[in-house]
């Protein structure tokens, strides 16, 4: 009898619950601002929440719900998304179309099977490593063992990927210092693939060997 009545109660309980969240009257925001939102008027509800039809900045119509919108989880219609990735965009470095930035601050990478960056595990159990630079990819070398993979990707990186912001820096510095010298020696910094590996054409090199 205990069971059944601990049972009934329970029923009982969400019953009243669910008498009282539908007849609950939802608040009204009308007028109210929400980040770059400003609440229009009711709209249809969304998986049984109060929803609003809302104003951004932007001028665009974003319908949100009243939780989200007073959890601060939507702020716009996606304008400030966007407006932020444009403004974070605008101060990356680009020289010939690589990012200064994301190739100081390359990290592990975890979107392949071998957890590191440029090494890839394949079906025989080696490991193939290649590296990326300015939109291509360059072939590294195949190896038996994890260990050697990770060590010939770090020394690719090391050749190319350090060996670019080095020059970089270094022709900065210089073209800050003698602008003319800079217009008559644009930077240069090219990857070979040769038989005997991979060849760094750069005008820093050249500059050195004078």
């Amino acid at each position: 009898m205990k069971i059944r009545e601990n049972k009934m109660n329970g029923e009982s309980s969400n019953k009243r619950r669910e008498t009282a969240r539908r007849g609950a009257v939802a608040e009204d925001l009308t007028g109210q601002k929400f980040g770059a939102l400003t609440v229009l008027y009711r709209v249809e509800n969304r998986s049984g929440r109060t929803c609003w039809a809302c104003r951004c900045v932007c001028g665009n119509i974003h319908n949100a719900t009243a939780h989200d919108l007073k959890a601060g989880k939507v702020k716009s219609c996606g304008y400030l998304k966007r407006k932020n990735q444009k403004e974070i965009y605008q101060q990356l470095h680009f020289v010939d179309g690589t990012c200064l930035e994301l190739i100081e601050k390359r990290k592990y990478r975890r979107d392949n099977a071998s957890g590191f960056r440029g090494v890839f595990q394949m079906k025989n159990g080696h490991y193939r490593v290649s590296i990326g630079f300015k939109g291509k990819r360059y072939y590294v070398g195949a190896y038996e063992e994890y260990d050697q993979a990770v060590a010939a990707r770090q020394e690719a990186e090391h050749l190319i990927h350090d060996g670019f912001l080095r020059d970089y820096r270094l022709w900065q510095k210089k073209a800050a210092e003698d602008p003319a010298w800079a217009e008559e020696n644009p930077f240069v910094f090219e990857v070979e693939k040769k038989s005997g590996g991979i060849e760094i054409i750069s005008s820093m090199r050249r500059e050195d060997a004078r």
